[in-house]
């Protein structure tokens, strides 16, 4: 009988739960949600951005060290293959629906999508590693396989095969400067799981996990959550929130960046960065201001697009305007969803008590009743909500104490599975050396044989062009001579046209030259007259400057004596103050011996 209650009240709390629940967060089947859904529970953890190409994307607040599918989670086997666990209370969309793509502004942008799977990568496989990498957008699931899609180097991740089932595998990632000598020597995984008419891409099998790994791999079941929140594992369950997505036109963040204008404003303040040793990452300053930008209470509406508040379906919200009442959060209590709720119907209510006060003076008795009826109606209403909410604390805080208990003995597990890591770390790492030792060995036999390739081809090389230079020495060869016969001819012609311009230059310079000579005579005349008027001119001033020269020297000598007099007398002074201190110095000298008296001069 006492088991029989507990399934009752169990049954009686779910129940309640559901009775309370919105509809909008419902994952059954037949139920949806809008793309709204991602603008709205996604505002406070992000900066929502208008991208030209991509529409709406989201820069999520992160530290500098981020990067989708490798911070702060960790893989688990399911029913549709390898599933990414994140520990952010926003992973249930951004890793599950969309894709990612780094850009070198923004750093790494989310892009909403309709379709949920368990992790939106592509995987490779190969010399010990396991490695996975973001899909971008517009890039279906069989498009990777292909040579002809590209995928950044630094959007791979790259770890031990061994390590694939830690929850603390991000330990274990290789450094970014590694990543592209890893790739070279991988294959992609071709491995994919179909479930009604949908193809995920499953990553490593489980058979080739465990061979691998030597351990048996759990399998944990997908469980549908009925709220926007964080990836929880409770026994075999992973419990996420996947509903079913359908998109609406009117669907729009509430403020949203113009990503072109913000760039354009603001050059210096990528976001965006890149470290040498982790790769792609963003700088968290300049992402800190992004955030200020559209969060501010006065927005510059040049970069930011401020819109009309919307409710889950993408429909106009009245209730979200200048009536709706401030929202007080309590942990455990009303969860945020709950709380929109309950500020639409306070807002209706105010609306309902503003018609009546408008309306009161023509109204009646019988009026007068019906709104104490509505008040009535109404105060039942709160009494209902505040017992649901206060069960729903309940029911919440029981379940807290639950996840306390399993935390810690994930502790313990994950202590004793430590110790265990630590051991197989040991192991693993021989094994590494080993592999390294042949992988050294393959990779110099692979030099040699590049080596040689690379010989073969550069004297192939050599020898066309060898042959190419033949061909155009020849070539050249009979391009000389026939621009040496062409150079002839013109040569000749010239020479003819030179004789007959010379025999007539001959004649104008003959007329030239006899009219320079008259010119000459004529001029030689004027600078002989010019050059006796300059030579007597010359001799006078000669005459001045020897005479100036002779007084200079007089000058000179006299001031040579008169400083050598100087000298002669200064010299004599130092000598007399000389021996002046010198007989100082011996008075001195005599009065510090004992018993002797001064020497009079």
């Amino acid at each position: 009988m006492k088991k029989l209650n507990q399934i009752w009240g169990t049954a009686l709390v779910a129940l309640l739960l559901i009775i309370s629940a919105p509809n909008k967060i419902f994952a059954q089947p037949g139920g949806y949600v809008s793309n709204q859904e991602f603008y709205d529970e996604l505002a406070p953890y992000g900066t929502w951005v208008y991208d030209e190409q991509y529409g709406n994307v989201w820069i999520p607040d992160v530290d500098q060290n981020f990067r989708p599918y490798a911070t702060n989670g960790y893989w688990a086997m399911t029913e549709y293959g390898n599933t990414w666990v994140s520990n952010y209370p926003w992973g249930w969309a951004a890793f599950h629906y969309g894709r990612w793509r780094f850009d070198n502004y923004y750093g790494w942008e989310w892009i909403p999508g309709s379709e949920w799977a368990p992790a939106w990568v592509s995987w490779r496989n190969g010399g010990g590693y396991y490695g996975w990498a973001p899909l971008e957008p517009r890039i279906s699931i069989n498009a990777y396989y292909s040579n002809d899609y590209y995928i950044p180097d630094n959007y791979w991740v790259f770890a031990p095969q061994q390590c694939i089932t830690y929850p603390n595998i991000y330990n274990y990632y290789v450094p970014s400067y590694r990543v592209r000598t890893i790739i070279q020597n991988t294959t992609y995984i071709n491995n994919t799981y179909v479930y009604n008419n949908r193809t995920y891409v499953a990553g490593p099998r489980r058979a080739d996990i465990e061979r691998i790994t030597n351990r048996p791999v759990r399998v944990y079941n997908v469980v549908n959550a009925t709220q926007p929140s964080r990836i929880t594992v409770n026994n075999n369950n992973i419990n996420i929130y996947r509903p079913e997505v359908r998109r609406d036109a009117n669907a729009r963040p509430a403020r949203v960046v113009d990503a072109a204008a913000y760039r354009q404003q603001n050059p210096n303040q990528r976001i965006a960065s890149v470290d040498n040793r982790r790769g792609a990452g963003y700088n968290p300053s300049n992402a800190a201001r992004l955030a200020q930008t559209v969060r501010s209470e006065a927005p510059d509406t040049r970069v930011v697009r401020v819109n009309s508040t919307v409710d889950g379906r993408g429909n106009a919200n009245p209730a979200a305007n200048g009536n709706r009442p401030n929202r007080t959060f309590t942990p455990g209590n009303i969860d945020q969803q709950q709380q929109r709720n309950y500020d639409r119907q306070q807002a209706e209510q105010q609306q309902q008590r503003r018609n009546y006060d408008g309306n009161r003076p023509a109204r009646g008795y019988q009026d007068a009743q019906q709104m104490q009826q509505a008040r009535e109606q109404q105060r039942q209403q709160q009494d209902q909500q505040r017992q649901q909410q206060m069960q729903q604390a309940r029911e919440q805080q029981r379940q807290q104490q639950d996840q306390q208990r399993q935390q810690q003995m994930q502790q313990a597990r994950e202590q004793q599975r430590q110790q265990m890591d630590q051991q197989r770390q040991q192991q693993m790492q021989q094994a590494r050396e080993q592999q390294r030792q042949q992988q050294e060995q393959q990779r110099q036999q692979q030099d040699q044989q590049r080596q040689q390739q690379m010989q073969q081809a550069r004297e192939q090389q050599r020898q066309q062009q060898e042959q190419q230079r033949q061909q155009q020495d020849q070539q050249r060869q009979q391009q000389m001579q026939q621009a040496r016969e062409q150079q002839r001819q013109q040569q000749e012609q010239q020479r003819q046209q030179q004789m007959q311009q010379a025999r007539e230059q001959q004649r104008q310079q003959q007329e030239q030259q006899r009219q320079q000579q008259d010119q000459q005579r004529q001029q030689q005349m004027q600078q002989a007259r010019e050059q006796q008027r300059q030579q007597q001119e010359q001799q006078r001033q000669q005459q001045q400057e020897q005479q100036r020269q002779q007084q200079e020297q007089q000058r000179q000598q006299q001031m040579q004596q008169a400083r050598e007099q100087q000298r002669q007398q200064q010299e004599q002074q130092r000598q007399q103050q000389e021996q002046a201190r010198e007989q100082q110095r011996q008075q001195q000298e005599q009065q510090r011996q004992p018993g002797q008296r001064p020497v009079r001069n």
